[in-house]
Formats: structure tokens, C-alpha cells, sequence
């Protein structure tokens, strides 16, 4: 099966097996690195790529499903200005996830900001309901719940999730930041 995607900016043609699962792809048919997809399958969390801005594992997301779609793994990802916030956080909390699930986590706390500032799916994640500067009311109201189901995405015991809150708070505050200054 021939599928046409974008994978970390770059326009590809892919011929693959229509299941062939997404972690395998990218590892075989890209050569990405950053992928650990020790679970095949199973759901550990450590596979995630952003999938059309999304936090997805990896290994479960079959061919077909890339017709038309734009993948960004952690190799391109902390490559951006986007990935300095979510560092910072880490720094500044002094807490930063085990390698095994550090990529993942990362990617996991971007979709979660794109999510809380930029309003583009229907759920539910920003802190407050607070104006931003020019008067912009586009934040949305902290779930902590949808927050910890989507870090759940990850199975990895290195943190706990009063850890991993605190680092997509400090996080947002520096994305919220760059956000207003650019109004």
C-alpha cells in the first residue's frame, strides 16, 4: 500500500503493509530513533509520537491511518522552541522523567499545552478562565482528571502524577508567556 504523510516536516511516499503498525514504520521504513517500542503492542507508552498533534501510541496506529497525516516524533520535536518550555519545567521542578519514557512524556505534555492553548479538539485542560493580554478569553478551565488520563498514556512509574501536573502547570505558564508577547 502506497501512503502519502508528513513525518517530522518531511512529505513522504511510503510503501508498506497496510497494518504495518506506525512504531515500525518509523523505525524501519524513516529510521527514527527515539521510538522505544519494547511492548509490541501492548500499551507502555514509551512509543508515542504526536499524530496530527495528538499524543499517539505508536504501535497501535495501523498504516492506513497515515493517508494524508503529519507525524512529529521527539527527534524533530526537541529540535523546536516549543520543547525549551516543557525543559524548563523539568528544570525547574527538578524532576525529569527516566530515559525510557522521557521522549514519551515529553510529547505527551505537548499535545496537553497545544491542547490547553491552542483550543483545537473538544476536551477540556487549561488552568483558568483568566483573559489574555488584548483581552482574549481562549484559555480553557483545568481538568486535572483529563490531564492525568492523557499522562496515563504512558505506563511508566518514574513520576507520579502530582510531579507530572506540576510540570504541565510550570510548562503552560511558559507557553501562556511567549503567547501573550506575541498578541
Amino acid at each position: 500500500m502506497k501512503i502519502e504523510c508528513t513525518i517530522d516536516g518531511k512529505a513522504l511516499s511510503l510503501s508498506v503493509n497496510s497494518n504495518k503498525p506506525l512504531s515500525l514504520i518509523l523505525m524501519e521504513d524513516v529510521g527514527i530513533t527515539s521510538i522505544n517500542s519494547h511492548c509490541r503492542g501492548k500499551a507502555c507508552g514509551n512509543c508515542i509520537v504526536l499524530l496530527n498533534d495528538e499524543a499517539t501510541l505508536s504501535c497501535v496506529i495501523p498504516a492506513f491511518r497515515l493517508r494524508e497525516a503529519t507525524v512529529k516524533t521527539f527527534d524533530s520535536y526537541q529540535k523546536t522552541r516549543l520543547y525549551r518550555d516543557i525543559e524548563r519545567a523539568y528544570k525547574a521542578t527538578g524532576n525529569t522523567p527516566c530515559p525510557n519514557c522521557y521522549a514519551s512524556k515529553t510529547l505527551i505534555i505537548e499535545s496537553i499545552l497545544q491542547e490547553m492553548t491552542n483550543n483545537t479538539r473538544n476536551r477540556t485542560f487549561g488552568r483558568n478562565n483568566l483573559p489574555l493580554a488584548g483581552g482574549q478569553n481562549d484559555e480553557v478551565p483545568l481538568d486535572k482528571e483529563a490531564i492525568i488520563q492523557e499522562l496515563s498514556l504512558n505506563t511508566c512509574q518514574c513520576m507520579d502524577m502530582a510531579e507530572l501536573l506540576q510540570i504541565v502547570e510550570i510548562a503552560l505558564t511558559y507557553r501562556r508567556r511567549k503567547r501573550v508577547r506575541r498578541h
